[in-house]
């Protein structure tokens, strides 16, 4: 007759312990599941607009809404939980545009979180063009993104190479200007 490692393990384990470790994996399930909530699907989507204030700030974050949806889908009321001021005006005005569905369980009146996150791609360098597949916008359950590429800041005189001339290497007497 074979043992299993496993079972050996917990009949050297106190019944208290067994439970307290059974009572935490239950727990843990149960706050995983809180912490999901009631959540939407996007049906149509209103692509969101990254605002031109925000990109010059280089501005990034995540607006929380809080909407209600009609029995058409479309949200009844969109509220802001959190989120940058400047983003916040962009994420309601997609939310009321848009069409949603619940997912299964839900019912008409009932408010489900919404997140808008704005990202900001910094991977462009001060002589390269913009990449045209911005802005990115991906749909997942409850999250909107909203990935746009700023203007890339950059100091002209940062490329410029000095030059000191024969006198000061033989001088050691350079001023800098």
């Amino acid at each position: 007759m074979r043992i299993s490692t496993t079972s050996l393990i917990l009949a050297r384990m106190s019944p208290k312990l067994i439970a307290v470790i059974g009572t935490t994996a239950l727990l843990s399930t149960f706050a995983q599941n809180l912490a999901s909530g009631p959540s939407v699907n996007v049906v149509a989507l209103q692509p969101p607009v990254y605002p031109s204030m925000a990109i010059a700030a280089h501005l990034a974050g995540e607006v929380d809404l809080k909407i209600t949806l009609l029995e058409t889908g479309v949200p009844g009321t969109v509220q802001v939980e959190s989120g940058p001021q400047m983003l916040r005006q962009a994420a309601v005005d997609s939310a009321k545009r848009s069409k949603f569905a619940s997912a299964a369980g839900g019912h008409a009146d009932e408010s489900y979180p919404l997140v808008y996150k704005f990202l900001l791609d910094d991977t462009r360098g001060c002589n390269q063009d913009r990449d045209p597949s911005y802005p990115r916008i991906k749909s997942e359950s409850n999250t909107i993104t909203i990935s746009e590429q700023p203007v890339p800041m950059c100091d002209p005189t940062a490329e410029r190479i000095r030059v000191r001339s024969w006198k000061c290497l033989y001088i050691w007497k350079c001023k800098v200007r």
